[in-house]
């Protein structure tokens, strides 16, 4: 697994550095229209799935498939690869929120950053069993698909929150539901994945 990791960083490293350096920057900022939860939600997704584009590129799984890894390990090491971006880019928002609070509690940026969190691993659970059984380049257009849907259910779902929960300390209270609820889907499909990257038409 390790050796894998390191993999996926080295390609990242070269392949990406300077939207490495990017995301790094855009999460640190102070909130400014939203983008640092945004380059939050694009760590988490996006940085793997062009992982995944690139395998697919380098005919990376019919080298695996001579190297003594199991499908298992394979498929795992991707997601771990997305938890370890989504939570360093987490983290990144959380010293810009201090950052721009000088010191003070974190307060909302707690509560936004959880929601980002269980979206991204929502978002992960969904698509990566997907991906792996279609490839990236069938799936883009799916993954665009589910973003606008997320979106518009997430401008819907504030909306809704604003109105029945206006006291920011309820939606603080909230957002580790929603982030256990998704982490744990995100575990679930998991196996699903691997399921998955066995039947793979690509």
């Amino acid at each position: 697994m390790k050796a894998l990791l390191y993999k996926d960083a080295c390609v990242l490293w070269k392949q990406m550095k300077f939207m490495l350096v990017i995301i790094a920057v855009f999460c640190l900022l102070p909130n400014s229209f939203g983008l640092n939860a945004f380059f939050v939600v694009y760590a988490g997704l996006m940085l793997p799935v062009s992982l995944m584009a690139y395998d697919e590129r380098a005919h990376w799984d019919s080298f695996a498939a001579m190297l003594p890894y199991p499908p298992r390990a394979l498929v795992l090491s991707r997601y771990a690869a997305g938890w370890l971006l989504t939570l360093l880019a987490g983290v990144l928002y959380l010293v810009g929120a201090l950052i721009q609070d000088q010191g003070a509690p974190l307060g909302t940026a707690l509560g936004t950053l959880g929601w980002v969190l269980a979206v991204v691993l929502l978002c992960q659970a969904i698509l990566f069993p997907f991906f792996f059984r279609v490839g990236t380049e069938q799936g883009r257009l799916y993954m665009i698909l589910l973003s606008v849907l997320l979106l518009l259910g997430g401008v819907g779902l504030t909306s809704l929150l604003n109105v029945a929960v206006p006291a920011v300390s309820t939606l603080l209270m909230l957002a580790p539901v929603g982030l256990g609820v998704a982490l744990a889907a995100c575990l679930a499909s998991v196996p699903v994945a691997v399921g998955q990257y066995a039947k793979r038409t690509w």
